[in-house]
């Protein structure tokens, strides 16, 4: 915003002048048109900025949403994660058992290493 000049200069009191009820008057008529104006670009300003908070509180509305949903996917996938390393851990567990079964029923041949017959 820039300053206007008023209706021009004002006498001084060192003059000897005396203000003038017109001059006084035309004094007044620009002070309310510069509050006027000043007013009206406030206003826009006032104007522009609630929109600009309003448009933030819906992006920060989305992204809190979006944050919300990926949060309970990540537990989601937590959960999961977690039941499949039980079930993996168990499979484990089998595989051990199925393979010490199956080695019970081995023929040993005496004299002849382990690792030959591999």
């Amino acid at each position: 915003m820039e300053c206007r000049d008023m209706a021009g200069p004002v006498p001084a009191e060192s003059d000897g002048a005396p203000l003038t009820r017109a001059f006084m008057e035309q004094l007044f008529r620009s002070l309310r048109e510069d509050f006027a104006t000043l007013k009206q670009e406030i206003m826009a300003d006032i104007k522009d900025l609630k929109s600009e908070v309003i448009d933030l509180g819906q992006r920060v509305d989305a992204v809190e949403q979006t944050n919300d949903t990926r949060e309970e996917d990540l537990d989601c996938h937590r959960r999961e994660l977690l039941t499949l390393q039980d079930k993996n851990q168990d499979l484990q567990y089998q595989i051990e058992d199925l393979e010490n079964r199956s080695r019970r029923s081995n023929v040993r041949i005496k004299g002849v290493p382990a690792q030959a017959m591999a």
